[in-house]
């Protein structure tokens, strides 16, 4: 499966653009297996309680969807649960308590298997944004929840997918959301991305995907290597560069929510990456 983690656009002063969060998602859904909502890219953290309900009720997929969900408690997250069951999500994608982390202990654990109480969850290591790891050995632990269906797993670090696929249970369903690692995570058992670069080039991973499970890998290594300074770059500018691209391609993803930049200090050197793409026919 390729799903994007579709941007939330706001207008220049950092309001909630509904409208364009529609138009964004009906552009999109048709080109990939699902959606991610309010994951990183979609500045999940950038919400209030009232924006999130209104975003997502704006919002119509027809195809899986996620919902992000990176608050530091319980009862933080109870109004997240609620409004990912009613819109038919088919799990929360949960980061880890960020800000006591070291405080946590055992609670790290209790705080998945509470969440997996009231709907399927899947585990999110994205050590980049959350400053923090989730541990093997706690990974390991939740995998054995039936509720705790998958992990999206951003770091790039190869090593903790060849522990996912060595060690978790057999219909553990594992992510990569590091694209310039994509091919190497299929390898190591991976169903799929959940990748930024999706957003852009969402027929290129699906073809490098499609390559890969039909045995012709050295096609399959050739589309990475050729997609690999766009996954890269991406991975360096985030959401301002990631929103970039996507107005320059003409789509409504708005800005990011101030104080962080309308353009990317990447988009010099991403600009001629993504053209020769387009030019290609890998673009959108």
């Amino acid at each position: 499966m390729i799903l994007p983690p579709i941007p939330t656009p706001f207008d220049r002063k950092g309001h909630l653009d509904t409208e364009a969060f529609r138009e964004l998602a009906e552009a999109l859904e048709p080109l990939v297996d699902g959606l991610l909502i309010y994951g990183s890219n979609g500045e999940g953290v950038h919400l209030t309680p009232e924006e999130r309900a209104r975003g997502l009720w704006a919002l119509k997929p027809r195809k899986p969807f996620l919902v992000g969900l990176m608050e530091e408690t319980l009862p933080q997250a109870e109004g997240a649960l609620l409004e990912a069951q009613e819109a038919g999500a088919m799990a929360l994608l949960a980061t880890p308590p960020r800000y006591y982390h070291a405080s946590l202990g055992e609670g790290l654990v209790a705080y998945y298997q509470a969440l997996a109480e009231r709907m399927p969850i899947f585990l999110y290591h994205v050590p980049q944004n959350t400053k923090v790891d989730l541990p093997l050995s706690a990974v390991a632990t939740l995998a054995q929840h039936p509720r705790i269906t998958g992990i999206k797993d951003s770091s790039g670090d190869l090593s903790r997918l060849a522990f996912y696929q060595a060690h978790l249970r057999d219909d553990f369903r594992v992510f990569t959301g590091h694209a310039p690692t994509f091919l190497g995570a299929l390898a190591l058992g991976a169903e799929g991305g959940i990748l930024a670069a999706a957003n852009l080039a969402p027929r290129a991973y699906r073809t490098l995907l499609d390559a890969f499970r039909s045995g012709r890998l050295a096609e399959a290594q050739v589309l990475q290597k050729r997609l690999f300074p766009l996954g890269d770059l991406l991975a360096k500018g985030g959401v301002p560069l990631l929103k970039q691209a996507l107005r320059h391609l003409g789509l409504p993803a708005g800005y990011p929510r101030p104080p962080y930049p309308e353009e990317s200090p990447f988009w010099p050197a991403f600009l001629p990456k993504l053209e020769s793409l387009k030019e290609e026919g890998w673009i959108l």
